[in-house]
């Protein structure tokens, strides 16, 4: 295995050092044929989602196929207005030159995908970086196998030898490649193990993009709509069976209306047939911790099936700070309700946490959304609904603190897999009156009396 990651991290470096992919056309011919070659294995992808986490159809088609193909088209229709170099002014002792700056691609780009959206997350970072102009070594998720034999079918169907290469393999596969040095890494995963992704990309001065979890809170203030607030938390929470890094993680709420909360939840829980319509985990092994995370104090609504790893959704009507469900990040169809008793306590309880991936804040009260955002450093924020600020290509996904740091998506993404550079260009014309030569004499007096 040493041997063929070392033979495919060297295959992509010779390929960018060519410079293969430096014509702007080139990379939009090769994401066209990626657009193509996703078109033409719909339902291959579709299914290895089925396979692989039991994603409801809808589900799957939305956000990892759809929101792909539209992500690829957006990229390949801006590129090349992201990418054209901006003229800038130049001081006019350097007169005659021009400046202006250029965005360059890093080089090999490592893409370390996970497993919750095993496609988008290994296909959107690799859009990017080919738009940017990189080459691109691969490492899906072994804990998906069904959409890595796809990924595997898609990367050597789309793209030319030595542009992207896949590895595939377990965690000893991901150390090998981190022993390779890269020129950008791309991870998506959990804290813990961005943690030592970066250090090791510590050791090459690599520069990275993470893209990481935390507890994201869902804070209700009073009076509003809280049938509508329920619902609308309760579908971001359970989309993809909980197990996405920007869902709402838990809902603070003031306590004199967390039982009409908790009961408009329960109605809303009982209507729905998740048992048909909602993901299971990823394996029996991560269904086991999201149970244990229960204190048996909890409503469980429809019934397990450990055949599928398929977790009853699952509402903690009265949890508490010090409880194990707020210890960690649940990543799994279960809900917290947690109450508070008045803004003081709000505030000083979300100034304690950790820097999350978003916040949601449902409220009519303007200064009191600004309140609770000015509490807690956030990746981003949404009013009045969840998972809708990273559901779109016009805003950039990314965190802060121990969320992660970088930011893609659309132009943001082939932003971040690129980096300015700085150009300027002088002509042989006139004479050099800012010429720096000694003896500065009479230029230093000039200095003294003009650049004031």
């Amino acid at each position: 295995m040493e041997d063929e990651i070392a033979v495919k991290v060297m295959r992509a470096r010779k390929y960018f050092r060519a410079g293969s992919t430096r014509g702007i056309e080139g990379r939009r011919e090769s994401l066209l044929r990626l657009e193509k070659v996703l078109i033409a294995k719909r339902e291959a992808v579709l299914g290895a989602l089925a396979e692989d986490l039991g994603k409801p159809g809808l589900e799957a088609y939305l956000s990892e196929y759809h929101f792909l193909l539209q992500e690829l088209r957006f990229v390949r229709k801006g590129m090349k207005r992201w990418l054209e170099k901006k003229r800038v002014g130049s001081p006019v002792y350097f007169w005659p030159c021009r400046s202006w700056i250029e965005r360059e691609p890093f080089g090999t780009v490592l893409v370390i995908a996970p497993w919750n959206y095993p496609i988008q997350l290994s296909l959107s970072p690799i859009i990017a970086a080919i738009a940017a102009g990189n080459t691109v070594v691969l490492k899906p998720s072994e804990l998906a196998p069904a959409s890595e034999r796809v990924l595997r079918e898609i990367v050597k169907e789309a793209f030319s030898q030595g542009e992207v290469e896949i590895v595939t393999g377990g965690v000893e596969v991901a150390q090998g490649l981190l022993e390779e040095r890269f020129d950008f890494i791309f991870f998506t995963g959990s804290t813990r193990v961005g943690r030592a992704v970066a250090m090791k990309a510590a050791e090459n001065l690599t520069p990275t993009l993470m893209e990481l979890g935390g507890k994201c809170p869902c804070v209700v203030d009073k009076g509003v709509d809280l049938v509508k607030t329920a619902r609308r938390v309760l579908a971001g929470k359970f989309f993809n069976g909980g197990q996405t890094c920007f869902a709402p993680d838990f809902v603070l709420v003031p306590e004199a209306v967390r039982e009409e909360f908790v009961m408009a939840c329960g109605k809303v829980l009982e209507e729905v047939p998740w048992s048909q319509e909602m993901a299971g985990m990823i394996s029996a092994g991560h269904a086991e911790r999201v149970r244990d995370l229960c204190d048996g104090s909890e409503l469980v609504f429809g019934e397990d099936d450990e055949v599928r790893n398929f977790l009853a959704p699952r509402l903690i009507p009265n949890a508490g700070w010090d409880d194990a469900v707020m210890g960690e990040e649940v990543f799994g169809p279960v809900l917290p309700v947690v109450g508070f008793r008045d803004e003081g306590d709000l505030l000083e309880k979300l100034g304690g946490m950790e820097s999350p991936l978003a916040i949601y804040c449902f409220s009519g009260r303007g200064e009191f959304v600004e309140k609770v955002t000015g509490a807690l450093a956030s990746g981003s924020l949404c009013v009045n609904d969840t998972m809708k600020q990273f559901s779109q290509l016009n805003l950039p996904l990314g965190g802060v603190g121990k969320s992660g740091f970088g930011r893609y998506r659309g132009r943001f993404g082939v932003e971040s897999l690129s980096y300015e550079k700085s150009v300027t260009q002088r002509y042989f014309l006139g004479k050099d009156y800012a010429e720096m030569m000694p003896p500065y004499g009479k230029i230093y007096g000039r200095v003294k009396r003009f650049l004031k």
